[in-house]
């Protein structure tokens, strides 16, 4: 199983192997240097040195290694970050590089992520500590998934449930090596990358440690400055705090500011889109809460991170839902999702008549049960 390639801090790579050779061009204006070896090379492939940002991919050179595989590179590197070689979606390995550093590269390239190896940059040893991390997790995860398909497939109850405690104890232990990998290597760029398995506004704490221990290494780039808006961003969308007002377009094209939409006592600020299935799945219990509430004071105002506005409305009225929506047709880019830091859908924020967050993300029956706590008081 593959690590995913959404977000650059979420990537990792693989083990240890050493190469050197003698440069044979000069090191760039930043004094850096790359050399290696790329195993089984057929020529014709193509290799790419890129940059990775929290939104973008760039290509910054072409690796053209001999017959050999023998290859070296002269990059321009401006500050610390994450790169990787790349040949395809599913072929390439990431690592971490300063600028005047020298690195020595090996892989082979039927299997760049399961062979490389970089040496040179302590943060790249790091990042592939953490990736070992990452790698047995999903290892016995994977093991334990198949297991719980055959208890399935058999209807052995009694071993999918002993499965599920497995699963939930390998999380647990995962999660807790990870932490004490942040709290041992706050000032290190993995850190980035191991923090994002962490809800933020459960453990603002450690992110705090991890903007703070990056700050003097990456402060000035574009990363730090998103990790650090999302970390402000967190603490101002926590319970009790008052949930800033938003506008956008209707179905027909008006704008419908938050604030004029507000139920009496009670709005649930429903983030969803017509492609995202959990988003459908979850509709018909938002609808239930809806009818069963909004005579007493509940409201939603639905957010859509739709791009076609046919698509959209078409949802709207499958799904029968009945009270108001918006949407700026601009996907993940939509200033509501950059806004509120939304990062995965569905979410919700339900906030009273003062727009102070009273909850979050309530989803099936919890919201049924939380708007029948609160307004049967």
């Amino acid at each position: 199983m593959k690590l995913s390639n959404t977000l650059i801090i979420t990537l990792f790579a693989g083990s240890l192997i050493l190469f050197s050779c003698d440069p044979k061009i000069e090191p760039s204006a930043s004094a850096n240097y790359i050399s290696g070896k790329l195993e089984n090379i057929a020529g014709g492939e193509k290799i790419l040195l890129q940059k990775l940002t929290s939104r973008d991919i760039a290509t910054i050179d072409t690796i053209l290694p001999d017959m050999d595989g023998n290859f070296e590179l002269a990059p321009e590197i401006e500050r610390l970050g994450f790169y990787r070689i790349f040949i395809s979606n599913n072929n390439f390995f990431n690592f971490i590089i300063a600028p005047a550093e020298t690195l020595t590269v090996s892989a082979d390239v039927n299997d760049l992520e399961g062979t490389y190896d970089v040496t040179g940059s302590m943060e790249s040893d790091k990042l592939k500590e953490l990736n070992e991390l990452m790698n047995d997790y999903i290892a016995q995860m994977d093991s334990l998934q198949m297991e719980m398909k055959n208890a399935q497939a058999s209807q052995d109850i009694q071993k999918a449930q002993a499965v599920y405690q497995a699963q939930m104890i390998m999380n647990d232990d995962a999660m807790s090596r990870t932490r004490k990998f942040i709290e041992e290597n706050p000032d290190k760029l993995a850190s980035l990358s191991a923090i994002q398995r962490f809800d933020p506004e459960q453990e603002i704490e450690l992110y705090e440690e991890v903007l703070a221990g990056l700050k003097s290494k990456i402060g000035e780039t574009d990363l730090y400055k998103e990790f650090d808006n999302r970390v402000q961003m967190a603490k101002r969308l926590m319970p009790g705090s008052v949930f800033p007002d938003m506008v956008s377009k209707t179905p027909k094209g008006e704008d419908l500011r938050l604030s004029d939409a507000l139920g009496e006592k009670y709005t649930l600020v429903d983030f969803w889109a017509s492609w995202c299935k959990p988003c459908r799945a979850e509709n018909p219990a938002v609808v239930q809460a809806y009818k069963n509430h909004n005579s007493k004071g509940f409201e939603i105002y639905g957010v859509s991170l739709d791009k076609e506005a046919e698509s959209w409305k078409q949802a709207i009225a499958t799904d029968r839902l009945e009270w108001a929506q918006v949407s700026d047709l601009l996907f993940w880019n939509s200033p509501s999702a950059l806004q509120y830091n939304i990062r995965s859908i569905p979410a919700n924020f339900l906030i009273d008549g003062e727009m102070k967050i009273v909850a979050k993300n309530l989803r099936g029956a919890e919201l049924d049960a939380k708007l029948a706590e609160l307004l049967n008081q």
